[in-house]
């Protein structure tokens, strides 16, 4: 996790002296955080990889406070490799086995869905450590997964990103096209269409989960609010003219 940042820029076109000399000077200050160019188009990478939660944060943080790039810098992505090792190659021996309703619960959307519920996150020495749900499934119906690898003795927590709805007409309806991000520590199992209760700047409201990620990183894991409540019901994505309890 947090293996690339990926940099966009507002750049004129016409002038390709200037646009090498502006990218020089990324590649520069860019550096100063720990990073260093890939050699692949617009992407980033840590100088040392055990940091990279650390630099790929204050590299984010650098370029949006860099003065000389406010009309230029477009947008920056943080990337997650998907494929950090097969799932053969993961071992699960520290894992307790998961309850026959958590089971259950993420089974029945990989049943409706054909999808996983999230990824599988394993360290650098591919111990298991979070999805091991994916992983079983995975497993029993010889499916692929993500896997996503972290530092160790960095802290990881699953994320739900999620629109705000109401509850009303007996319906959930969605309230904003706009998504936003929360960590997820509830013992509950959570798959994208669940309502949840959640904490936001001026109180708390309800969302509709739409995807489940994880972070890495205390610098990361710091900027997110959290999930309150699972609120025990679920809204399929399209069903009416709004969500349906």
């Amino acid at each position: 996790m947090n293996e690339s940042l990926s940099v966009y820029l507002n750049l004129d076109m016409g002038n390709e002296s200037r646009n090498e000399e502006l990218i020089e000077r990324i590649d520069e200050l860019l550096l100063t955080a720990g990073l260093k160019y890939s050699g692949i188009r617009n992407i980033y990478i840590p100088v040392d990889r055990q940091t990279r939660d650390q630099a790929v944060f204050r590299a984010e943080k650098l370029l949006k406070a860099t003065d000389w790039l406010k009309d230029i810098l477009a947008c920056t992505l943080v990337g997650t490799w998907t494929n950090a090792c097969p799932l053969k190659e993961i071992q699960t021996d520290v894992m307790s086995e998961p309850s026959p309703e958590k089971l259950r619960y993420y089974e029945q959307y990989f049943e409706k869905t054909h999808e996983l519920p999230h990824a599988i996150v394993v360290d650098e020495n591919r111990q298991l450590r979070d999805g091991y749900v994916s992983y079983l499934l995975a497993q029993k119906y010889g499916v692929s997964a993500e896997v996503c690898e972290m530092v160790s003795g960095q802290p990881l927590r699953k994320i739900v990103t999620g629109r705000h709805v109401a509850f009303s007409d007996g319906k959930w309806r969605r309230k904003s096209n706009k998504r936003y991000t929360w960590i997820y520590t509830l013992k509950a199992p959570v798959v994208p269409g669940d309502i949840l209760l959640v904490d936001t700047n001026v109180g708390t409201a309800f969302i509709c989960a739409d995807r489940i990620d994880y972070i890495a990183g205390h610098e990361f894991c710091s900027m997110h609010k959290t999930v309150r409540k699972h609120m025990k019901a679920h809204i399929e994505e399209g069903e009416g003219t709004g969500y349906e309890k």
